[in-house]
């Protein structure tokens, strides 16, 4: 048994000094300072925490780690101004056998239009090319691309997807949502090759920043073999759930059997990740009315409702957790209509992101005990164009935190990443603060569904880890031994400096990281 003592910490909320001693990576005991009897325990390490804060470490709900890995080898276009600043940026990849950017905002862009295939042409019209918008539901491809996959002036729409077309009907090289094969695109030896070093790269940026446990939704079997692997190996250090695609579901009992070996390590086969719609900012979020800038769009359905039912049924029947992809208010109900057909609540289903809803909605999710998988940070892009996509009415039932909060539906905090930064102290910040990064005040509809400092750490501590099963998120007996260490409470720093937060150590079961 290894047993390691920790000592002399402040908690945020308590007074006075703290100990507490961890016993095969489990929390044993927690007492203030002077009242922990120590005396006849042999401990394997020792801990002087020198007074500052421990907190439990942080929990990521709802991101793609996969594709995070896969892009950090990627041209970074989140900055880009212009489309003529992606192009400079993108030229730096000619000579590969395949240039891919991500991250990019048209939104932003001088020229006030999405890239098309004639602007990625310019760079090379041979080489493949590749640029995926920050949020994922919209990617531009090149010519080469268009021809690899088959794609012409005869391509019907699939269902659920949109290929963009040049007034003539030809394409142009804009693919949103289910037109968009992004895992066929980036099935690229030079790309997979660099996956393991990347990982580890990812792994400890995820470690200096809090992060203990980690989500990868909506992969296939392939990648949850990459992650076992990495674990056999001793190479995986970070806790992983994953939650796989609808392809999937085929084969039932390779799910029961890879969901047999939770718990007994740090990968768990968590659920079944399902998409309804896409997103506002490709403008393909389902809804009930139309866009108002865009009157003849009422958005995407990925997948119909009668297929919906079915699926979340067949998953809920082999006791997946579903987690259900929801932006707009069509969507929504159709999700949450799809989980009232559950029968086992037990297994903490979800609805992710849940951008548009009503009052009807939000009682229907606390009947159901869904779990609302909630990204604070998306306001801080969103909040520069969604009023224009839903209009001034709409937009005040739009990216609701407090009114989930308030209704007690159990919040999940995430990042969404890599279409937004995995810090923590990021999400935190966009769920407590009415004033952008800059201090630039946040539209009225932003502001008014903040939340306290103490609920923000909470839905990023333990309403995360309640959502991916772990016993985690609290400083207290039986808990897993996941904490970090500050030098400041951020309960007492003004809201402005939380992003500066850094975090002085990562602990994982008791162990540094």
């Amino acid at each position: 048994m290894i047993s390691i003592l920790f000592s002399n910490f402040k908690q945020i909320d308590k007074k006075g000094l703290w100990s507490l001693i961890v016993e095969d990576g489990i929390i044993q005991a927690v007492a203030n300072k002077d009242e922990l009897d120590i005396s006849n325990q042999p401990f394997s390490k020792v801990h002087d925490l020198k007074e500052n804060y421990l907190l439990p470490s942080f929990t990521d709900a709802h991101m793609h780690l996969s594709l995070y890995t896969l892009l950090y080898s990627a041209i970074n276009l989140r900055d880009c101004q212009s489309i003529k600043e992606v192009q400079e940026k993108l030229e730096k990849g000619v000579g590969k056998e395949l240039i891919v950017g991500w991250g990019f905002d048209h939104e932003q862009f001088q020229e006030e239009r999405m890239p098309t295939r004639k602007d990625l042409d310019t760079i090379s019209s041979e080489i493949p090319i590749f640029i995926l918008r920050f949020d994922e539901h919209i990617g531009v491809v090149n010519s080469e691309v268009l021809r690899h996959l088959g794609i012409n002036q005869d391509t019907i729409d699939p269902e659920g997807g949109k290929i963009g077309r040049f007034l003539d009907g030809q394409p142009n090289g804009i693919l949103v949502d289910k037109a968009l094969p992004t895992e066929d695109i980036l099935n690229n030896s030079w790309i997979k090759n660099s996956m393991r070093q990347n990982l580890l790269k990812v792994q400890e940026e995820f470690f200096r920043k809090g992060l203990t446990s980690v989500s990868d939704m909506g992969i296939n079997f392939d990648t949850l073999d990459f992650y076992r692997d990495m674990e056999e190996k001793g190479y995986l250090k970070m806790r992983v759930h994953v939650y796989l695609n609808e392809a999937c579901l085929k084969e039932k009992e390779r799910i029961e059997k890879e969901m047999s070996k939770n718990g007994l390590g740090l990968v768990q086969v968590r659920g079944l990740k399902l998409f309804v719609d896409g997103s506002f900012g490709a403008s393909s979020g389902a809804l009930y009315e139309p866009y108002t800038n865009d009157p003849n769009n009422y958005g995407l359905l990925r997948i119909l409702p009668e297929k919906l039912n079915n699926l979340t049924k067949q998953a809920d029947e082999i006791g997946m957790q579903l987690s259900i992809h929801a932006i707009g208010d069509r969507a929504l109900t159709y999700a949450l209509n799809a989980l009232s057909c559950t029968r086992n609540r037990f297994l903490r289903h979800r609805v992710e992101h849940i951008q548009l809803a009503n009052e009807e909605h939000l009682k229907k999710m606390k009947q159901l005990e869904v779990i609302a998988a909630i990204q604070p940070i998306f306001v801080s892009t969103d909040s520069l164009w969604a009023e224009k996509r839903l209009g001034r009415e709409r937009i005040q039932r739009a990216y609701p935190l407090k009114r989930v909060v308030e209704k007690g539906i159990k919040v999940a905090g995430s990042s969404d990443c890599p279409v937004a930064s995995a810090d923590p102290f990021l999400g935190i910040y966009f769920a407590v603060s009415p004033k952008d990064l800059e201090g630039k005040e946040l539209p009225d509809w932003v502001r008014k569904e903040r939340i306290g400092m103490k609920e923000a750490l909470k839905i990023f501590t333990e309403g995360a880890s309640y959502a991916l099963y772990e016993n985690k998120g609290q400083i207290k007996q039986g808990m897993l031994a996941d904490f970090i260490v500050l030098s400041e409470n951020p309960l007492h720093l003004p809201i402005l400096k939380i992003p500066s937060l850094r975090v002085l150590q990562t602990y994982l079961g008791g162990q540094l990281v």
